[in-house]
């Protein structure tokens, strides 16, 4: 059994175990956290939505300030909030400024949040604590959605089964009670039983007051209390307001409400946090109100009010039937009066006497009704043994009680909760039968539907969907729905025609016949569900091709149908069939639509559910922008064998920079098209796989020298993929090309010498084949960068300097401090260990370690530091150059590093004090304005320049302009690589000032010690 099947099992069934649902939540928790492969830590809760706010009705592992400050949480505050008003998952790897609950010494985490949802309706919450930096795997995320949905599903049952339970309790309350004050009474008491701290029952009396007549719980708060129906202050509570208005009045929050001041101390006294009041009516007047206190906020959401407005409902109806009978004593009135329906029969079973609620219920006159048998009533679902045993008890003098499947007068069905009683004479004798029936044909439908349900999300979760599960499920929901005699499930094929996937009741031929979109009645309805007449259907049919239709028409039974409740099946917006439930024998009772809509939602939630697996699956194994297969597809794939290959790793050229001027949705729109193209240039058995942003991976069945030609039909194909003309000529791809198995037989032994390859062909070739000297330099690179790590944690590496002089004087006016590599017998290179950091990244620390060493350089002299672009980028330069701060430091920017957009690092090294350098102006891309728009107050001329004097005269011309220039500008300008005497002369003569080579020093180590760090030979 797969491991998230298995696991779905085990929580349904925790969840299925007879025991409160809050000791049902709280096994699910633990038995969810225990689950090692998820990588949760042992913490979560559950939350339940209260109105406005969600309650904490589970948790594991939470300590006390947290429980506290999440007990209840308002809609829309800190992560859960959000989750519970949005209805979107949210998982985070750390807290951060959005977890608005924070408390001294809270552990660093993560959260995995997700909504109990059926639907549009949000019912709660279930948060999941992640260890900090940690991410939910895909197969993480679908299973703790899978139970959230098994959560959102028992919360919807716990309310079904609640809702049946407390009416069924009322209707027992109100048929046991023997007068007024003993209903009230036990109603009162049920509700508090139900969890409400107090329950009042309140008569509206003439001068305004509201009398309390009975209550439950928390009485002593009704001494004493002042409350009334009228405008003054006292009547502004609920209570009056609900008498008032005949509306239900719910006070969300005791503290809040203005209008509740009279009574909020005492409330608050009584840890009341929020109250409900129903007005409860005797016939067209309101006698009073119905009064309901919570200890939490926000208690009474939609549904329980409902429920509580439908139980204040029933007990008006109560009070007017028992206030009859007290005023009577006469069983006609007293039946008279109750909106059950009752009737009497003699001992031959004879009706002889029939309340205005039978008639009403059944649509049967009382002429129609009088002198018959209640098998008029009958609807041939019960066996004859069901009637035996009725008449068996009766006769024994007993009770019997049961579900009666009965039919109106117009064959509707109706499902009635009755209790047949022996009537007895003065003397004991049985002398008739009584019949009070109440009609609970939609509670009983909608019980039996989530019964269905919860058997076929289990089903489902072990099968997956198929004809079986699809059959199996109609099958079912025949037995729910009253009235349903046969059923069909169609949905859409991959061909866009529709199907019959599932039959009930009808020829099984029908599942060879396809419709067309347009031929399926629920996809042309105006209302995505609802009810359809048989000769409605029969004028849809008249539309179809005659073959067609006449096939509908006499295996569908068409002509037969008396009514059909259908529904739109939509996913995403997209319709994909459709479900019919039909009714041969009479039209479906009103009832029975709320059902059959649930059961519509629920079925759509599946496909939905479905669908997000399917894609979930795809998306683990392709690439979402381009439908490439990805690398953990190839990994699964790849498989060791003696046919040679090769396997061509391709890279666009200059793609960061394509997407950096068009976007990336451009970008992404570019690799799609490129993919497409790429993908038909294939040979026959060659595979195409994208591995990274711009990277791919071709596997072909051609010979190592075939693959320059390949090439070329890349390069090719991508040009024309290009957005425009002048993109073309900048678009390019490199490949590196390795042979299987003559360069390796693992896939990632070939990856990484593909890899090689690609290094390779990206100087410049476009081509490269691997080769052994490659790998060797590859490993010599990665050993030098060991090694230059390893000097860098060590402190191995030392400053040098290298002086910037007054050309007049020959003074040293500032020091260049560059960084030296010690090793045996004198220095690495610079050029052998620079572009390695800059490649590699560690550029940045060798910085950060400079500027560690910079701090402790004398404060006597003028420090030039430089900076390589990925240092600027890097978020702790700021904070390690204000350690410099007081110290003489400029910093060189090469023109490079000003593509990287670092204005505002620039800018805050400037008010922090430090000036700023341009090196090697003249080298790069920088324009004229680059002097305007960086706050630079030195420039470094390249050495290139000077090099040429006196060979070049346009070397003459460029320096003399940058002079110029510069002065206009109030630039500093520095001339670098001067090494002779001539060169000196030739600046002196055009106007520089200062200058730097090694006529005036080589490098030399910075000691930091005397009054000068640095001695340098005089020019010669």
């Amino acid at each position: 059994m797969p491991r998230r099947t298995e696991v779905t099992l085990r929580l349904s069934q925790i969840l299925l175990q007879e025991a409160p649902l809050q000791v049902r939540f709280q096994k699910f928790l633990e038995a969810l956290l225990s689950l090692p492969w998820l990588t949760l830590k042992a913490q979560g809760a559950i939350f339940l939505r209260r109105g406005e706010r969600l309650q904490l009705v589970a948790e594991l592992g939470l300590d006390e300030p947290l429980k506290e400050a999440c007990a209840f949480l308002t809609l829309g505050q800190c992560l859960c909030g959000r989750v519970g008003f949005t209805g979107e998952p949210l998982v985070v790897s750390q807290v951060d400024e959005n977890h608005e609950i924070l408390y001294p010494d809270m552990p660093p985490h993560g959260h995995a949040i997700f909504p109990l949802k059926v639907g549009e309706r949000i019912l709660g919450v279930l948060n999941l604590y992640l260890e900090p930096g940690v991410s939910l795997s895909p197969d993480g995320w679908s299973t703790l959605e899978m139970a959230a949905g098994l959560l959102a599903l028992a919360v919807l049952r716990e309310r079904a089964e609640r809702a049946a339970r407390v009416l069924h309790r009322a209707s027992q309350v109100a048929l046991e009670a023997q007068d007024e004050a003993e209903y009230l009474k036990h109603l009162c008491l049920l509700l508090v039983e139900e969890g409400y701290a107090l329950a009042w029952v309140g008569e509206a009396l003439p001068d305004g007051r509201v009398h309390p007549l009975e209550g439950a719980g928390a009485v002593g708060y009704l001494e004493g209390l002042v409350v009334r129906h009228d405008e003054t202050p006292e009547g502004q509570g609920p209570t009056g307001r609900a008498i008032r208005l005949g509306e239900p009045q719910v006070l969300r929050d005791v503290g809040e409400d203005p209008n509740y001041g009279p009574w909020r101390q005492r409330a608050q006294r009584f840890s009341f946090a929020s109250s409900a009041a129903f007005p409860l009516r005797i016939g067209e007047r309101i006698f009073g109100a119905l009064n309901v206190y919570a200890p939490e906020p926000d208690a009474f959401d939609q549904e329980e009010v409902a429920l509580l407005q439908d139980l204040a409902s029933l007990a008006g109806k109560n009070l007017e039937r028992l206030r009859s009978q007290a005023q009577a004593h006469l069983l006609s009135q007293l039946v008279e009066q109750v909106p059950e329906a009752i009737f009497v029969t003699d001992l031959e079973g004879r009706i002889t006497y029939a309340n205005a609620a039978l008639y009403d219920e059944t649509g049967y006159s009382p002429s129609e009704v009088l002198g018959q048998n209640p098998r008029i009533f009958k609807s041939g679902k019960h066996p004859e043994v069901f009637y035996r045993h009725l008449w068996d008890t009766l006769r024994q003098g007993q009770v019997f009680r049961g579900l009666f499947y009965n039919r109106r007068k117009d064959s509707r069905l109706v499902v009635e909760d009755k209790i047949l009683t022996p009537i007895r004479d003065l003397r004991g004798q049985v002398v008739a039968y009584s019949s009070m029936g109440r009609n609970i044909t939609r509670e009983w439908s909608l019980y039996r539907i989530q019964q269905v349900l919860i058997q076929m999300l289990e089903r489902f979760l072990q099968e997956g969907m198929g004809r079986s599960f699809f059959q199996r499920f109609l099958d079912k929901v025949l037995e729910a729905i009253p009235g349903a005699e046969a059923g069909s499930l169609l949905l859409r094929n991959r061909d866009g025609s529709i199907s019959f996937v599932a039959l009930t009741g009808h020829d099984p031929g029908l599942r060879e016949v396809r419709l067309a979109p347009e031929e399926v009645y629920a996809l042309e309805a105006q209302v995505p569900q609802g009810r359809v007449s048989g000769v409605v259907l029969g004028e849809f049919l008249r539309h179809l091709p005659p073959e067609k239709g006449e096939i509908l028409r006499q295996r569908g039974r068409l002509g037969e149908l008396k009514e059909t409740l259908y529904a739109r099946l939509e996913v995403e917006g997209e319709a994909i069939g459709a479900l019919y439930l039909d009714a041969f024998q009479a039209p479906f009772p009103e009832e029975a639509l709320d059902p059959f809509r649930f059961l519509a939602r629920w079925l759509e939630m599946v496909f939905s559910w479905e669908r997000a697996q399917v894609q979930a699956r795809y998306l683990r194994y392709h690439d979402p922008v381009t439908g490439l297969p990805n690398r953990a597809l190839l990994e699964e794939a790849w498989r060791e064998g003696d046919e040679p290959l090769v396997l061509v790793l391709a890279d666009l050229d200059s793609f960061g920079e394509f997407n950096r001027i068009h976007g990336r949705k451009v970008g992404d729109m570019l690799l799609a098209a490129a993919a497409r193209a790429w993908e038909e240039l294939l040979p026959k058995g060659g595979e195409l796989y994208r591995l990274g942003d711009d990277e791919f991976l071709f596997v072909l069945p051609l010979e190592p020298g075939k693959v320059l030609g390949f090439y070329q039909g890349l390069a090719r194909a991508l040009q024309a993929s290009a957005p425009s003309p002048l993109e073309k000529a900048k678009l390019g791809v490199s490949v590196g090309v390795v042979a299987y198995p003559a360069d390796g037989r693992s896939l990632g032994e070939l990856l990484r010498r593909a890899d090689l390859a690609l290094r390779e062909a990206k100087k410049g070739r476009g081509v490269a084949y691997f080769n052994r000297e490659l790998e060797a330099a590859y490993m010599e690179r990665v050993k030098v960068l060991a090694a230059l790590e390893e000097a860098l944690r060590e402190g191995r590496l030392v400053l040098f300097g290298q002086p910037i002089v007054d050309l007049s004087t020959l003074e040293a006016v500032a020091v260049e401090v560059l960084v030296r590599w010690p090793r045996e017998g004198g220095f690495w290179p610079a050029g052998a260990f620079i572009p390695l950091a800059e490649e590699s990244g560690l550029i940045r620390e060798l910085d950060l370690y400079v500027l560690r060493l910079v701090e402790k350089l004398p404060e006597n002299s003028v420090w030039h530091v430089n900076l390589s672009p990925q240092t600027l980028r890097d978020p702790r330069f700021l904070k390690a150059a204000a350690r410099l701060r007081g110290k003489r430091v400029r910093f060189e920017i090469t023109e490079y590093a000003l593509a990287e957009g670092v204005e505002e690092v620039l800018q805050e090294l400037v008010e922090m004090g430090f000036e700023l350098a341009l090196d090697d102006f003249g080298q790069g891309y920088a324009s004229l304005n680059t002097l305007i728009q960086y706050p630079f107050c030195m420039v470094k001329m390249d050495r290139g320049f000077t090099a040429r004097l006196g060979e070049n005269p346009k070397s003459h011309a460029v320096l003399r302009a940058s002079l110029s220039l510069a002065r206009e500008l109030g630039l500093e300008l520095v001339a670098e690589g001067v090494e002779t005497q001539a060169q000196r002369a030739w600046l002196l003569r055009l106007g520089y000032r200062f200058a730097q080579g090694y006529l005036f020093g080589t490098p030399q180590p910075i000691t930091g010690s005397g009054t000068s760090p640095l001695s340098f030979p005089s020019p010669g």
